[in-house]
């Protein structure tokens, strides 16, 4: 009886080559953060060690979590079974629709770096775990002619945050592993070479790095959380980061985590994950904030804009709702879709909520000051951002 084997360069194609870039792949991690009942999501960058850090305070997991569900692909997000139970939940947080379901952000982590130290710690469970440790190199699984299950990825368990000697071992336990591929000639000398030299390079210390960075993310002590140490990561991040140099202009990572929640429309729900990017240029400490809440539109701002539409469009295509030209109201407005036939949506219904700034000082209300501030964040941010349970999709 044969049987399907799966290559290790299935999980490439899967993740790195199916993410867009930097930006889309951190997006992913948010919501995995989301889907974990987290209150905080940052990311530091530090420059000078070519190292991307991203940690959050959510439910994190315990070893059987991780290796059950991080390491098992096509994991089942929203049925439970014999096998396998829904993943955890935070019953004192109203809950939260799952936004990660198909597991890509696990995978996207490979088109952030090559290399990833995984470090998490399970809490609000029925009993205190250890943190659990693991370290992927992504290159391994790049390579032809080697199967999944041939590849060891090295978990550990720690009652404390691993230092860089306990790192170094789980790095030996790799290389271990890839020098019994070399001599099964499953891999040939220059690639067992190539990628030694870079597991050897990646000099890690979370237990420094908790210190050094800001504070909240700790692992002791009833807490917990999940945070992932990429190294090295891949050149695009500082274009992604800075853009072409035209400040007028968004960069990637902008466009990507602006606006992640929906903070503009009034009466918008609170959002549930606070996002932070710190940007380490040098080694003294000093750092550049990426994501700054003010420099998105703010609610004063959409109210003051020349032009309203809200309502929602039902099953149909209809519209229906409240249009404001220059602030005077016209209530319960419907636009039909005469060419549907009546026919029912895709999509299905959507509440929309649109407002517009007229191009011209000269025709507009609004006055110099708070015209010239909209009109630099429309020519940065504007645009249609659509969002579901009020995270942008």
């Amino acid at each position: 009886m044969a049987q399907f084997k799966t290559r290790a360069r299935a999980l490439d194609l899967l993740g790195r080559q199916q993410i867009a870039g930097i930006p889309t792949a951190i997006n992913e991690l948010i919501k995995n953060a989301h889907d974990a009942y987290a209150d905080k999501f940052d990311i530091d960058f530090l420059r000078c060690n070519n190292l991307l850090v991203l940690r959050d305070d959510g439910l994190g997991m315990t070893k059987e979590e991780f290796e059950t569900r991080w390491l098992t692909l096509g994991t089942e997000s929203k049925l439970a079974n014999k096998k396998s139970s829904l993943p955890p939940i935070d019953i004192s947080k109203p809950r939260r629709p799952i936004m990660g379901e198909k597991g890509i952000g696990r995978l996207a982590i490979a088109s952030i770096g090559s290399q990833v130290l995984i470090v998490s710690k399970a809490k609000l469970r029925s009993k205190e775990y250890d943190i659990v440790v693991a370290f992927i190199n992504w290159e391994i699984f790049e390579l032809p002619g080697i199967n999944l299950e041939d590849i060891v990825i090295p978990v550990r368990e720690y009652s404390h945050m691993p230092n860089a000697a306990d790192i170094d071992s789980i790095k030996n336990e790799v290389i271990q592993s890839l020098d019994k591929l070399n001599q099964k000639e499953l891999i040939d000398d220059k690639d067992f070479e190539k990628i030694k030299s870079s597991i050897t390079s990646f000099q890690v210390d979370p237990c420094q790095l908790s210190l050094q960075l800001q504070q909240g993310f700790e692992l002791t002590n009833g807490c917990g959380g999940t945070q992932f140490f990429i190294s090295p990561v891949y050149d695009t991040i500082v274009s992604d980061i800075e853009g072409d140099g035209n400040s007028d202009e968004a960069t990637k990572i902008e466009k990507m985590l602006m606006g992640f929640h929906n903070t503009m429309t009034p009466d918008h729900p609170t959002p549930v994950v606070d996002i932070s990017f710190r940007d380490y240029r040098a080694n003294d400490g000093s750092f550049v904030s990426i994501i700054d809440k003010e420099h998105f539109f703010t609610t004063e701002e959409f109210e003051l804009a020349d032009h309203h539409f809200q309502g929602q469009f039902d099953e149909f295509g209809q519209f229906k709702g409240l249009v404001k030209i220059y602030g005077e109201k016209t209530y319960d407005h419907i636009v039909n879709w005469r060419d549907n036939s009546y026919r029912e949506t895709e999509c299905g219904p959507f509440k929309i909520n649109l407002a517009y700034l007229q191009g011209e000082l000269k025709s507009s209300r609004v006055d110099i000051e708070n015209y010239a501030r909209i009109k630099a964040k429309g020519d940065k941010f504007g645009g249609l951002y659509i969002y579901r349970d009020n995270i942008r999709v």
